[in-house]
This record gives C-alpha cells, structure tokens and sequence, in this order.
C-alpha cells in the first residue's frame, strides 16, 4: 500500500492514463522504444502533436537513427568517447532547438504586406536560420563528419561548418545539406543581403551570389528546421534506447522530460538554471502554478523536487522557484544527498521521505484560500475534462472513424448566408484508404470546420450566426504547416475538396484534372495524384467525370 501512495505522488493520479495514452502513442510511432529500458520518455510525445516538432522530415530521421546504430555496433567505444567529449555542446545544441521550436509564428502568420513580409524575414527568419546552422546543425552534423573522416583515414581537425556539411555530401546522409544554404547562410552573418522586389539577393564575402523569392526563403527555413528536428529526434531515441550500454543522455533532454512528467492543469515548470549557493552547486527550478489550492501545489512541488533530482542528479541542492499571479512569491528546498540515498534504495515507502525537504517547508501563499469542498469538486471536474476527449477517441478508433483536425477555418458574409473556407488534416485508421470514410464523413467534416469557424469569429460579426451558404473545403492526408497548405498545390498529400453550394450565384472551379463526384448537396473534387497513389491498394477509381479548370 505504500508503495502504490509513493508511486501515485510521483505519477499524478489524475494524470496516469493520459501519460500511458501518450506513451503507447509514442511506441506506436517509433517502435524502437519499445526497446527502452524504462518509459521516461513523455518529452518524445512532442514530436507527435507539437507544432513545428511533428513536421520533422521521417526520411532523415530515419537515415540517421540507422546511421547512429551501425556506428553503435562498429564502434561504441569510440562513438561514446566522442559523445563524453563534446557532452556540453550537444546539450546546448538541445537548448538552442527547444528555445527555436517555442517561437510562435513557426506554424502561420498572419498575411503580410510586403514591407511587413521583408521585416519578418530581416528579424526572425534570418537570425534564427543563422542560429540553427551554428548552435544545432552542426553539433548533430559534425557526429557524422568527424567519423566519415576517420574511416577514410583523415584528419578530424578544423571540422567547422563548412567542411562538415561537405563531408555529410559523401556519406548516406546526404540528403540532411539538402535544405542548408552555404551562400544565404554567409550572407546573413556578414551583412550581404539586398531586398529586391519580391526577392531576396544574397551575396557572400567571395561575390558568390543566390536569388530566392520571399516565400522560397520561408519555405527553405522551414525545411532546415524539420531537418534539424529530424536529427535531435533520432538522436534522443538513440540514446534513449542505448542508455544501459553507457550512453548518456543530453541534460537537456532530461529537462525536458522533467517538464512533461511534472505537467498538470495547475502546474508548469518552465525552466532550469544551475546556480550556487552558500558554495553548494545548485539547480533552481522554475516552477508556474495556477491554482490556489495548496494540496495540488505540495503534492506537484515534491513530485517536482523528486524527479529533478532523478533526471538531473549531481547538485547538492535543489530549490524550487514558485511563482504566481494567485499567491505571494513561494519556494521549497530539496536536500540532494537525502533523495540520491532514496533513489538508490531498493524497497521505499512514503515516511522514508520525511525532511528531503529542507525544514520540511513548502512556501506558499494564496490570496483566495479554497475550502476543501470546493478543491475537491473541482479535481473531479479536471478528472472530467482530461479523461472524457481520451474515452471518445477510443470509442471512435474502435468504430473506424476518421479523426478530424481543423487545421483552418475562415467565414465571411455573403449574401444571406455564411461563406466557408477551410483545410483539414485526417487520421485514417489502420487498414483504411479513405475514400469510402470521406463518403461517410463528408457532413461530419464539414460542420467541424463550420463549428471551428465560428468559434474563431467574434461575437460582433453577424457572419458567425448566418447559416452555411457555400462551403469548400481542403482534405489532406498528411499535416503541415498551416501557411504551406494554404498554397499546397495538388500534391499527392492533398486528398479532395468537398463543396457545398447553397447560394447559387457563386462560382469556384474544381482543382484541375481531378475526378467529381456528387453526393446529394455534396460535390466531392478527388485529386488525381492523390488517387493515382492509392489505385494499387483500392482498385480502380470510381467511374466518374474528369474536371478541367472550370
């Protein structure tokens, strides 16, 4: 019994089967964990439903995940030496990724004139596509580089990024220089950039030149970043994996893991810092509640204590920064030595714990004191909310439905009706084409979009109430980022467009080439690449007329 108490403070109750949810989905999609020692690997389940970590390109994960396990087999030794060596700035390179991957404009902007447009890409795009080539690409690349120089009987001196990304050209990870631009990266750090109409010229100290469009320069960014994601995620699952054949994971990367296994509705912690203390090596953890309950607070500040303590091990200190716009500024104090004898301790109960806490003193004041009544019920509305969108999407995988994903809705009057436009991304379930889901779906993914829609519109604007007049919608079959699919083409990732005309006088073409199909009020487009891939696994397409540009 307490046991299953110490167990249930270290792994939130409330909070359980999401983390078993999300470790299940996470083996679903990279079975090499399933080979993993232990399941302290939530921080991976942002390469799933995180934006921009889910666009990762899977094929230079893939290549480099092979690569780093032949290595593995060839070499280990020297591989882990490499590894113990350039410890420090392969964390950093983990660090500088986290801090790019949080920016908020990876997935849309906003439309943006021109002068606007040229002073995102002079202010965001081109000092953060400089810092993932220095700080991330490199580090991760020059692994590669350094013993592609060594089988081939060369020196591993002077590897800077240059000659890195030459070396990666010879190798089977050619493909990861693919989105690495040479000319434009020397041209942002010195200066040689002239903005042209709608283009960009970059200019390097050697006079060597490049002209890429503005939305090019975007789109190669874009690419750079899923690369350098690609390579971290293939990375930590290596060492995730190898950890009991002495491979050591990157702090970073257990900071990470610290942050999601602590998460909760009312808790957040949002960073760490190594500092000092009385001369003790201390590491502060910065800690977000957003609760006035103290009961959730106590029980997520030694949960939180506990685990920094497992996942980052080595300070002497470890002291909780606790922070919020409910309470007075409050903190806790974790004796290092006391919970590194617990942690090696075979058999623990939860008495054991007693003064791992130093002063046995959690410093947190609310302004609102909650009673108990009220934490209570409001723990059963949280269990509610958490576990209820779980149960739905297994009652609906286990029906075979589609999981649907807005991935953009916009409404604007016209006439005495609402006018629609829209993309979605679906989830097929396993074994299904699609095709005859999109049928049955069709109404059901429709009004998602119109219910998004008008959830996004405020409350002044009339169009939020009108009913639905014309729809089109996009349906693709792979996500990425909202301002790609915006101009995605017909690639073969783009499924249909399903449209609903109401209001007669509106006029909007098929997408070129496709094959129409018309369900009652429902005029389904289907694109021909899209239906060209799934011929051998379907059959022949259905027998229906070929639409041109009108």
């Amino acid at each position: 019994m307490e046991m299953e108490v110490l167990r249930d403070i270290l792994e939130n109750p409330l909070l359980r089967s999401t983390h078993a949810r999300n470790r299940a989905d996470i083996k679903k999609r990279f079975p090499e964990l399933t080979r993993c020692a232990h399941e302290h690997f939530l921080s991976i389940h942002k390469y799933i439903t995180r934006s921009p970590q889910r666009f990762y390109s899977d094929s230079v994960y893939s290549t480099f995940l092979k690569w780093l396990e032949d290595r593995n087999r060839t070499s280990q030794a020297a591989f882990q030496q490499y590894l113990f060596e350039h410890d420090a700035e392969l964390d950093r390179a983990f660090l500088h990724l986290e801090e790019v991957n949080n920016l908020d404009w990876h997935d849309f902007f906003e439309k943006l004139d021109d002068f606007e447009l040229i002073r995102f890409i002079d202010q965001q795009i081109h000092p953060t596509y400089l810092r993932l080539t220095e700080a991330v690409f490199a580090p991760l690349c020059r692994i590669v580089a350094h013993f592609s120089r060594l089988d081939g009987g060369k020196g591993t001196d002077a590897l800077d990024l240059w000659p890195v990304v030459q070396e990666l050209g010879k190798t089977s990870l050619y493909e990861v220089v693919n989105p690495y631009k040479h000319i434009v990266r020397n041209a942002i750090a010195h200066g040689g950039i002239t903005y042209l109409r709608n283009e960009i010229l970059y200019r390097d100290k050697k006079g060597n030149e490049e002209t890429h469009s503005d939305t090019d320069i975007v789109r190669t960014f874009d690419d750079f970043l899923d690369t350098c994601n690609a390579l971290a995620l293939g990375f930590s699952i290596f060492l995730l994996v190898n950890q009991p054949h002495g491979y050591k994971l990157p702090q970073q990367l257990l900071l990470d893991e610290l942050k999601e296994e602590t998460k909760a509705p009312w808790w957040e912690v949002i960073g760490c810092t190594p500092s000092k203390f009385t001369g003790l090596n201390q590491l502060i953890v910065y800690c977000r509640p957003n609760t006035s309950d103290f009961g959730k607070v106590q029980i997520s500040t030694f949960q939180t204590g506990v685990l920094a303590e497992r996942f980052a091990p080595g300070y002497d200190r470890y002291f909780l920064s606790i922070r919020s716009t409910s309470s007075l500024p409050g903190w806790a104090a974790f004796d290092s030595k006391k919970l590194h004898e617990l942690r090696n301790k075979k058999k623990t109960v939860i008495e054991d714990y007693k003064g791992v806490i130093q002063d046995d003193l959690i410093f947190y004041m609310p302004q609102i004191k909650i009673p108990r009544l009220i934490a209570r019920i409001h723990n059963i509305v949280l269990s509610v909310k958490l576990h209820l969108p779980i149960a739905l999407s297994d009652i609906r995988r286990q029906l075979g439905w589609l999981e649907i994903h807005v991935r953009e809705a916009k409404i604007h009057r016209n006439a005495w009706g609402c006018v629609l436009s829209g993309s979605v991304f679906l989830d097929f379930p396993a074994g299904g084409v699609g095709q005859d889901l999109i049928r049955k779906f069709k109404r059901r993914i429709v009004r998602k979009i119109l219910s998004e829609a008008r959830r996004r519109t405020s409350l002044s604007k009339i169009s939020r109430f009108l009913p639905l007049g014309f729809a089109r919608v996009s349906v693709f079959c792979k996500d990425y980022r909202r301002r790609r699919l915006s101009s995605f083409g017909l690639g073969r990732h783009l499924v249909c467009t399903i449209q609903v005309k109401r209001i007669q006088r509106i006029r909007s073409p098929n997408i070129i080439g496709s094959t129409i199909e018309q369900l009652g009020g429902y005029r389904i487009a289907w694109n021909r690449a899209w239906l060209e891939e799934i011929k051998g696994q379907q059959g022949t397409p259905p027998d229906r007329y070929s639409a041109g540009a009108s």
